[in-house]
């Protein structure tokens, strides 16, 4: 059959049931294809049946909401389809079988599948093709509840089977594929059934179900957006002038109304209309006589045939509600095994009046100012939901049971919704992403989506002190631990690293589900109220100052972390949730500590040292038998700067062990000191204090006061310096290099001062032998002149020798007479002040002052001091050499020390 003959189909109300004339010849394989439109799924729904001869030989074709079964020789094959089947919607279904394989091909609007159960190897004999109802080789007559109800058209049987093309070629109505046994323009034995015409774009082109206008009673502006939002609807609001004669048509000509209400206000400002669906200002404005004319009286619109008027919204007038698509109905509560049992479809009486009938055995209508849930098959009310209760039935009401369901009678929560499965019901019908549910933000008109927002669901009987169980019996539940470390700060002095961290501890609780979770995992916090509700694990901190241990407290955060899909939609629950499974999705519990570490320090190479300080911490809550902290997974990282004050962070890593009783975690941080405040403030001060005292051993060598004081002075800051850098440093038994440092600059120092004393003793003749004996003779050659003052006398002046004569007194001043050059003795007067003078004489020029001069001079004078002077001066410059060398060779070992 070509596709221009699809416009002959089958429809009625209750059963559907036809037998081809034609009679298929024997083959070994066999396809059928149909194109169907259902209106009901009872709980059994046969398409068709390719009967053979001999009744044992048959293939029949089952569809259901959520899946498809073809049936051969009473053998059962329960495919899947990609989503599930609505009502009043076109789908072809092809089934196509092969006695050697065994594969299906279902999709969403081509349901193919191809079968090889083996009935034999002679195939099917000769065959017939019944549609909607099982072959008589099951049944001995037709059954109306195993009936199917809808239409059906483009029938075929062909004697192989067919390829995926080739399906596909019949399902997009591009012909038939050769080998056609059963035709549709074939003779066909009726049976309660009928012929229609049916246009060919709405039976071969997979379109969406068509838009429609369902009439509303007369309410108030803000009743009918409410209610059209509930039926997944809005108000139309005309967009331009053939919209708005569009929307005149529907309403004189299908449901006779005059106006009806324009789905725009202009609350918040006057003059500017919002629409209601899009938030956006309407821009197509037509007004009638004399309006706008309201002001903040009369914000809401109207349309009749006069286009636009302002109207005071209180008022209760008609609407349209527009729907653009076709929506499936679910009803979610009752406990039915069947999933068709749950599905409705919406009909819309000219009346007004809504009908939601079910796919099989129930409706709702609205009867005697009540809503009523009913079976239709039964004729028995299941439930009512009176007017003065709830006006709509959408959403999530709480109905009266007149019939047990579920076990249960009195008040029970049914929910009503059109919305998908990606969507959300808020609690008067309307729907919103499902993404938006419980994010911290209301969405709904009514604020429905934030309310009961439980994040966590406990079975009966969790108990929050016992661990839980893994996933694999009878092993230990894995835990991850993660740290980041914030700052760190370690005290020399006192020996301990204080560390500001965080501390992440994951985890798997299969006792759990979780509800509604993000992919954002900062909107899956768990409420601070039922921290205390959960098992949480704890752990110790092994080496503080004092005891620590981890804490639930308000400022710690548990989260959920979205790892696996949502279970499958449980329609016995009135709610739109998304459950996720304990197993597969990790509960996390995070908190900010700050701890004071203690840390065994190794201070030998300060302030050159590298520190390496350990965090020990071990599980508290459970023993390795139930509770083990996993190493795949567990990581610490440092977020601080990588610079600390003192300190730069080589590394850091973390290992557990789970070979004792409890586990346990090591966090090893490696620290480098940074060794630039050091020099600064130790070893280039005391490099300088070093310069200053070598520079005084070039200061004059008459002023040793002045050289030896520099360099005392030198000393004592060297000495200052020692003790405050040993001070803020703890007391070892071992030398610290800045220790070692300070003692040789201290070293350096002393010899520095001993170079002084050295060469001042050597430039007085004190460090010569020879120069000693000398002096000695010189001195009892020289009329009893003594060493002492020979040596206290001025260099390069000759020295005077007293006259022996007794002392003349005069008043009370003793005056001893002196002996001039020239040999004359001279006795000296006292002046009128009472000091003693000296008469000034002339030398004569005739006298002979050579000979006084040998006799007033020492004998070798001369020349011990020119020997003490050399001395003197070697020793200086032993000192200019020795003091560098001495530094150079310290600080190459030091220096290799310390480096290597």
């Amino acid at each position: 059959m070509n596709c221009e003959d699809c416009e002959r189909g089958w429809h009625h109300d209750q059963q559907l049931v036809a037998q081809s004339v034609t009679t298929a010849p024997p083959s070994a394989s066999a396809s059928v294809c149909v194109r169907i439109q259902s209106v009901l799924f009872p709980s059994s729904h046969t398409v068709f049946s390719l009967t053979s001869l001999q009744q044992t030989r048959e293939i029949n074709g089952e569809i259901f909401v959520d899946y498809v079964r073809p049936i051969v020789s009473g053998a059962f094959y329960f495919l899947g389809i990609t989503e599930p089947l609505q009502v009043l919607t076109w789908y072809h279904y092809c089934l196509t079988y092969h006695h050697t394989r065994h594969t299906s091909h279902p999709t969403s609007r081509v349901i193919c599948s191809e079968l090889s159960p083996g009935i034999s190897p002679d195939g099917l004999a000769d065959s017939t093709l019944v549609l909607g109802q099982y072959s008589l080789g099951y049944l001995d007559g037709y059954t109306k509840t195993r009936s199917f109800s809808g239409q059906v058209t483009h029938v075929g049987v062909w004697g192989r089977t067919l390829s995926p093309r080739e399906v596909m070629q019949v399902a997009r109505c591009n012909g038939d594929p050769p080998g056609l046994v059963i035709s549709w323009d074939d003779d066909w034995i009726l049976n309660n059934s009928s012929f229609v015409n049916l246009e060919e774009s709405e039976v071969c082109e997979r379109k969406e179900p068509k838009s429609k206008y369902i009439k509303l009673f007369a309410m108030p502006y803000h009743s009918a957006v409410k209610a059209c939002a509930g039926l997944g609807g809005f108000l139309p609001v005309p967009l331009n002038l053939k919209h708005a004669r569009d929307l005149l048509q529907v309403m004189k000509t299908q449901r006779k109304l005059e106006m009806i209400w324009v789905g725009a206000t202009d609350q918040l400002q006057e003059g500017v209309y919002i629409s209601d669906h899009t938030g956006e200002e309407i821009e197509w404005q037509v007004w009638g006589d004399n309006d706008p004319n309201g002001l903040q009286w009369q914000n809401c619109l109207i349309l009749d045939e006069t286009f636009l008027h302002d109207y005071p919204c209180h008022v209760s007038r008609d609407s349209l509600c527009y729907l653009p698509s076709y929506r499936e109905w679910t009803l979610k509560g009752p406990c039915e095994e069947d999933t068709a049992n749950y599905k409705y479809s919406l009909l819309h009486p000219d009346k007004g009046q809504l009908v939601f009938r079910g796919y099989y055995q129930y409706e709702i209508i609205e009867k005697n100012e009540s809503w009523l849930w009913r079976n239709v098959i039964t004729d028995n009310v299941i439930a009512r939901l009176p007017f003065e209760e709830n006006r709509w039935p959408m959403g999530s009401r709480n109905w009266t049971l007149e019939t047990e369901v579920c076990g249960k009678k009195g008040k029970y929560s049914l929910q009503l919704s059109s919305c998908l499965g990606h969507e959300f019901t808020c609690r008067d019908g309307s729907c919103v992403p499902r993404t938006r549910r419980c994010n911290q933000r209301p969405d709904c008109r009514d604020g429905s989506d934030e309310w009961e927002c439980v994040l966590v669901r406990r079975p009966t009987g969790y108990h929050h002190t016992l661990p839980p169980p893994s996933h694999v019996p009878g092993t230990p539940l894995p835990i991850t631990l993660n740290i980041r470390l914030l700052s760190l700060s370690l005290s020399d002095k006192d020996s301990y690293l204080e560390v500001t961290y965080h501390l992440n501890l994951t985890w798997k609780d299969l006792r759990l589900r979780f509800h509604n979770l993000k992919s954002a995992s900062r909107l899956n916090q768990v409420p601070v109220t039922d921290h205390y509700k959960l098992w949480t694990p704890t752990l110790t901190l092994v080496n503080v100052r004092g005891t620590e241990r981890t804490r639930v407290d308000e400022e710690a955060v548990i989260t959920v972390h979205r790892r696996g899909l949502p279970m499958d939609q449980d329609l016995s629950l009135p709610e739109d949730v998304d459950i996720y499974q304990g197993a597969e999705n990790h509960l996390s519990v995070d908190r900010k500590y700050t701890s004071q570490f203690l840390c065994d320090l190794n201070l030998q190479l300060y302030p050159f040292d590298t520190q390496h300080c350990l965090l020990y911490m071990q599980v508290l809550s459970a023993a390795t038998d139930f509770v083990l902290l996993e190493m795949n997974g567990s990581f610490v990282t440092y977020e601080g700067a990588r610079l600390l004050i003192e300190y730069t962070v080589i590394s850091v890593s973390l290992q557990t062990n789970n070979s004792n009783i409890m586990g346990e975690a090591e966090v090893s941080v490696e620290l480098q000191r940074r060794v630039g405040y050091p020099i600064i403030s130790i070893y280039i001060p005391t490099v300088i204090l070093l310069i200053l005292a070598y520079l005084s051993l070039i200061f004059r060598q008459e002023n040793f006061e002045a050289r030896v004081m520099s360099s005392l002075t030198v000393l004592l800051v060297l000495a200052a310096l020692f003790t405050q850098t040993s001070t803020s440093l703890p007391k070892t038994s071992y030398f610290k290099m800045v220790d070692v440092w300070l003692l040789f600059s201290i070293s350096l120092i002393f010899f520095v001062i001993l170079f002084h004393v050295l060469i001042d003793l050597a430039r007085d003749g004190k460090l010569s032998t020879s120069s000693s004996s000398s002096s000695s003779s010189s001195s009892e050659g020289s009329g009893g002149i003594t060493k002492k003052q020979h040596q206290r006398r001025p260099r390069g002046i000759s020295m005077v020798k007293p006259i022996t004569e007794p002392i003349i007194t005069e008043g009370c001043q003793h005056v001893r007479p002196f002996i001039t050059e020239a040999g004359q003795q001279v006795r000296p007067f006292i002046t009128r002040g009472g000091q003693q003078g000296i008469p000034h004489f002339k030398r004569s020029p005739s006298s002979p002052s050579s000979v006084t001069s040998r006799w007033f001079h020492s004998p070798g004078t001369d020349i011990e001091e020119e020997k003490s002077k050399t001395f003197a001066d070697k020793l200086f410059k032993h000192a200019l050499i020795f003091i560098p060398c001495y530094f150079g060779i310290f600080n190459f070992i030091y220096w290799i020390y310390i480096f290597a």
